[in-house]
């Protein structure tokens, strides 16, 4: 499965999960989306950076953040799909 924070593709196939391998990406995958979303958070409250960067910077910024929070919670939801499961 992969997911964006517009829509989520799930391929489904004969071969079995490995639900192991598959908890280590999402783990990192959450993990690095959670570094991202506070870097983003740190620039967007930073009064520095908010009076010197143009708009459509700041706007790129919120937008991407966003995403990526709606992202970091489909990838929540689906470590919570495969704890239940096991």
């Amino acid at each position: 499965m992969r997911s964006t924070s517009l829509f989520d593709v799930r391929v489904p196939h004969v071969e079995t999960l490995d639900v192991a391998a598959e908890s280590a990406r999402l783990r990192k995958d959450e993990e690095r989306l959670t570094k991202d979303i506070a870097a983003k958070v740190r620039q967007l409250d930073d009064p520095v950076f908010l009076s010197r960067a143009p708009e459509k910077i700041v706007q790129a910024l919120r937008t991407t953040l966003a995403d990526r929070r709606v992202e970091l919670q489909k990838v929540q939801e689906r470590i919570k799909e495969l704890e239940s499961a096991t």
